[in-house]
């Protein structure tokens, strides 16, 4: 098989990928919150192990061991860290798939929460009891006539006020109040703008970009060696699948339907073997070579800074996240020894 059918055939499986997003349809939200940390655990591993078992051995094979080589690997490197840092391109791999927003407190608030009489405190105490007077507040065997008739005109005083605010204006102004925080504070932590619509044009974007720069790079790859290339496809593959998934779960969250989210993820990932293409037309003319270690150094800045560090912000299972980290660079280990021997 050719080298362009290679890189075809490759950049069309990897598109497939993007389709993946469906499985989440059928996860429950407690199998996929156990499942997601290892893949991006898993995929960090492959993409390390790729660049330094792979890529970067290959560039050093193909251009020498010459400071070009370590240059172009350190461009790929602060390339993906500028995106990064000035056009903030990231996003979440562990957004959760669930149609609703899951928070971690609950954000509605006590009705009757702020003292609405000049008895400090009274209602917030009162609510407690569901705005019936506690016997020990009422009377008291130790205590003096004028210390429980004060006691009886507190509680008095305080389900008087409780009752306007559960049956008045205030009530209504509160509750108008609470629902605006509420709408407020779901379309902060859902990272949803209203209607989700520009959030997931964005993610398109920026997701589209992606596929289109690691086309290249694979493809640069397959046109060194076709061992390379595979190798290569492997590690992006195995980044691909988190990542897919967790787009998906944007999409649907910011208000697209589930068929609209899968049709528009696909085509996003078409630009993968549009990249391919790209690097076999401008091989003709150019050496693409120089894209091997520059997508090496892609490869270690996704998987060193992004990835690792969004699994030691979860602190649960750690022994199985670093051995699906383990697993990626084995794996990617172990196709080199069976592709070129120790």
């Amino acid at each position: 098989m050719s080298v362009l059918s290679w890189i075809l055939l490759s950049g069309l499986l990897m598109s497939c990928i993007a389709l993946v997003g469906g499985v989440t349809l059928i996860l429950r939200e407690e199998l996929w919150k156990v499942l997601i940390l290892p893949l991006i655990a898993f995929s960090a591993g492959s993409l390390i192990g790729g660049a330094t078992f792979h890529m970067i051995p290959s560039a050093v094979d193909k251009m020498g061991n010459v400071t070009q080589v370590y240059l172009w690997l350190d461009v790929g490197f602060l390339v993906f860290y500028a995106l990064e840092e000035f056009l903030h391109w990231h996003h979440s791999h562990t957004h959760t798939h669930s149609h609703q927003c899951i928070h971690p407190h609950n954000h509605q608030h006590p009705l009757v929460t702020l003292s609405l009489h000049p008895c400090e405190g009274s209602c917030r105490e009162l609510s407690n009891f569901d705005c019936e007077p506690s016997p020990s507040k009422v009377t008291s065997s130790t205590s003096s006539d004028n210390e429980t008739k004060r006691k009886n005109e507190y509680n008095r005083v305080g389900l008087k006020d409780c009752n306007q605010s559960k049956h008045g204006s205030i009530d209504v102004e509160m509750a108008s109040d609470n629902r605006k925080r509420q709408a407020q504070l779901q379309a902060q932590n859902s990272n949803v703008e209203p209607h989700g619509a520009p959030l997931n044009w964005l993610i398109l974007v920026a997701d589209g970009l992606h596929n289109l720069l690691g086309g290249m790079f694979v493809g640069a790859s397959f046109l060194d060696r076709i061992e390379l290339g595979v190798s290569a496809w492997i590690a992006a593959a195995a980044h691909e699948i988190p990542q897919e998934l967790g787009d998906f779960a944007i999409l649907v969250n910011g208000g697209w339907s589930k068929q609209k989210a899968l049709l528009f993820n696909f085509i996003s990932a078409l630009t993968f073997p549009l990249g391919g293409l790209i690097a076999y037309a401008a091989s003709k003319k150019v050496d693409v070579s120089l894209l091997v270690p520059f997508a090496a150094g892609n490869f270690l800045y996704i998987g060193a800074s992004d990835l690792i560090p969004e699994i030691k912000h979860h602190h649960g299972a750690r022994h199985i996240h670093f051995i699906s980290f383990s697993a990626g660079l084995a794996t990617m280990l172990a196709i080199r020894i069976a592709l070129d021997g120790w």
